[in-house]
């Protein structure tokens, strides 16, 4: 049941109240346990919120890859919570339940505990290329005040305070259980938290209601084809996918727009077809932005690396700007130790791994004064590696991505609920071109200004959707955005001392009992 609830938390249904509850409840879960049954209640609570929040990966058309990779990514991602658990459920056990302990130590095991939780998101994002897929923190994401402390912290800071807040509560729970001679002992344990989750909300407040002088308003007009990933898949439908975003392209672009964005994996422009979409962009004297697929081949060898990229197509009919994907899903666009395990590559409907770009990119937006930041699908989910495309004369995010391996799910919600803090870490609004959902931008406080289907309901059909965006004339970079991680490593480098220093004088308590 707690790892139902935990995932309940994200979209969808959004029941953002229950993650507060997540971290003390796991403790509890595995009080009276030790040892590998303690990590294995731990791994199975992760392992249910795991494979129900991922569940849209089932509708991948592709049974093989689709049940392979729902397995497999929520074996490896259960593995980090449940290694918080079996920390701090060891402390908690061996030290709370044996004697009453003071103020002070509950107060600190909270402290580590949240700084503990931080730093395996930390590690999480990072290891074999990260996957740092529905943190904690991003339950919160329309909890506008609180998630503006990321501006400083990243989404490491939110995922801090409900931690804090979930432990103490539990600690709170625990004194009034124990009916103690003042029955209001347990306010000692919550009162410092919840003035740090104020403090965090007033700082919110205030940044949102800070002045920012707009530059300029700039019309993007978005195509959402909503093409199934079988037709993407099946050989000779390039024409016809093509047609439909040209079609829909035409009628965008009656609105006049500064700008026009085509999603990840839209459609190929063949030899053919150049032709045809130039004369289209020439005569509306609009650029494009679209998602696709390049090759190149490897110096040296006969061989050739695949990109996934996103390419800007200018009016003057110059050669296009390619960004090349930098961070890729794993089974979805590259498969892990392909080399050694070739059999790997049947379990994964791309057949073979796309090549990693090497270097951000920046498009042009206004007088090369300032410039659009392009990321593509998954990327968006990466706090340092969003950071490192946002440059100080960076004025908007374009992500391209392609839902539509998912059909209809939560999956396209929960992707923009992971973005909405790229855009509060770093300062910036992002507009959000998808195959079927959720095309949308974004503000710099992280609020979804307007999203294709807001009015009719159903953000998975086809159509296209016009933006106006403010661009701010000057921005102020954030503490974030100048500094990185601070918090998070200084909450990974913290946790690792006190384990450590734990680990050793237990060693030396043992020596000294054994003389």
């Amino acid at each position: 049941m707690l790892g139902l609830a935990w995932a309940l938390a994200f979209p969808e249904p959004r029941w953002s109240g229950l993650a507060w509850l997540v971290p003390g409840s796991l403790l509890v879960l595995v009080t009276g346990s030790h040892g590998w049954r303690l990590f294995s209640l731990a791994f199975l609570a992760a392992l249910i919120f795991r494979l129900v929040s991922l569940r849209f990966l089932l509708n991948i058309p592709h049974a093989p890859g689709a049940y392979s990779g729902w397995l497999a990514l929520s074996l490896f991602s259960s593995l980090f919570p449940a290694i918080w658990v079996s920390v701090c459920g060891a402390w908690f056990r061996c030290g709370f339940s044996k004697e009453q302990w003071p103020w002070f130590k509950r107060f600190g095991f909270g402290l580590f505990a949240a700084a503990l939780w931080v730093g395996i998101e930390m590690v999480q994002a990072r290891l074999l290329g990260g996957y740092p897929w529905n943190f904690l923190g991003v339950t919160q994401f329309e909890n506008k005040p609180l998630i503006q402390i990321a501006s400083i912290t990243g989404v490491y800071g939110v995922s801090f305070l409900i931690v804090w807040l979930s432990v103490s509560l539990l600690f709170a729970a625990i004194q009034i259980r124990k009916k103690t001679a003042n029955p209001w002992v347990w306010v000692s344990d919550v009162i410092v938290p919840c003035l740090f989750l104020m403090g965090a909300c007033a700082f919110g407040f205030f940044r949102i209601g800070a002045f920012e002088e707009v530059s300029a308003r700039f019309k993007f007009a978005v195509v959402q084809p909503s093409i199934p990933q079988q037709l993407i898949w099946e050989s000779g439908s390039e024409e016809a996918r093509l047609g439909k975003v040209l079609e829909l392209s035409e009628l965008a672009l009656l609105s006049k727009p500064d700008f026009l964005v085509w999603p990840e994996s839209s459609a190929p422009i063949t030899q053919e077809k150049w032709p045809q979409l130039k004369q289209m962009l020439q005569s509306a004297n609009v650029p494009l932005i679209f998602g696709v697929d390049d090759a190149e081949k490897d110096s040296g060898s006969e061989k050739y690396n695949y990109y996934n990229s996103a390419a800007f197509v200018p009016i003057d009919g110059d050669t296009p700007i390619v960004y090349r994907k930098r961070r890729l899903v794993m089974f979805g666009e590259y498969i892990p130790f392909e080399d050694i395990f070739p059999f790997m590559k049947y379990l994964s409907p791309i057949g073979g791994s796309f090549s990693s770009g090497k270097k951000s990119v920046q498009f042009p937006l206004k007088d090369n004064q300032l410039t659009m930041a392009p990321i593509i699908c998954f990327e968006d989910s990466f706090p340092h590696g969003v950071r490192e495309h946002v440059l100080p004369k960076t004025g908007l995010i374009v992500n391209l991505t392609n839902d539509g391996w998912f059909g209809k799910g939560p999956a396209q919600w929960q992707h923009a609920a992971n973005a909405v803090f790229r855009t509060i870490e770093n300062g910036v609004p992002m507009v959000r071109s998808c195959n079927n959902g959720l095309s949308c931008w974004i503000d710099s406080f992280g609020q979804v200004r307007r999203f294709f289907g807001e009015e009719s309901g159903d953000i998975y059909g086809a159509g296209f959707v016009i933006f106006e965006i403010p661009i701010l004339q000057s921005r102020n970079s954030t503490f974030y955005n100048k500094y990185g991680d601070i918090f998070g490593w200084f909450c990974l480098g913290l946790s690792l001392v006190v384990v450590l220093t734990s680990f050793v004088k237990r060693r030396l308590h043992k020596e000294v009992e054994i003389r």
